[in-house]
């Protein structure tokens, strides 16, 4: 049985990248600027790995998926949709991802940093994590 404190880091790092997939692939598909919308999409590709690495852990260990909420996703996706009604620029695009980028570093460091009881395992896969997000948001800087 996998810990509560390892499950809580895990499942932060599934909703975090389902919510990451599901807004870049939103975004991605409005993007006119083909250099983002490559890096657009090699970001999608390490979401979805972590969604189903962080999903299998958490089966492996008997723990629950928490699945971001309804609400949550629905604010997002139309958060994203009036942000990028009339401005479908590289900059725009860049500032949102930005954005979204350092609202996932903050929760998953904030659970890291409350979850004192987790594995080394587990701490080292959100930092992991966190380091690939920092890096994800220095490389979209070039485009704001």
């Amino acid at each position: 049985m996998l810990d509560k404190n390892d499950a809580e880091i895990l499942n932060t790092i599934y909703k975090n990248s389902r919510m990451a997939y599901d807004s870049t692939k939103q975004v991605a598909g409005k993007c006119k600027d083909n250099e983002l919308k490559g890096y657009l999409e090699r970001q999608m590709r390490h979401y979805a790995e972590n969604c189903r690495s962080a999903a299998s852990e958490l089966n492996t260990g008997h723990a629950k998926v928490e699945k971001p909420s309804a609400m949550a996703r629905a604010m997002a996706h139309i958060g994203i949709s009036m942000k990028t009604m009339r401005d479908k620029s590289a900059g725009n695009i860049a500032e949102l991802m930005y954005d979204g980028t350092n609202m996932g570093i903050i929760d998953i460091a904030r659970t890291v940093n409350r979850s004192h009881n987790a594995s080394d395992k587990t701490i080292q896969r959100a930092e992991t994590l966190l380091s690939a997000e920092e890096k994800y948001a220095d490389g979209l800087r070039k485009f704001l």
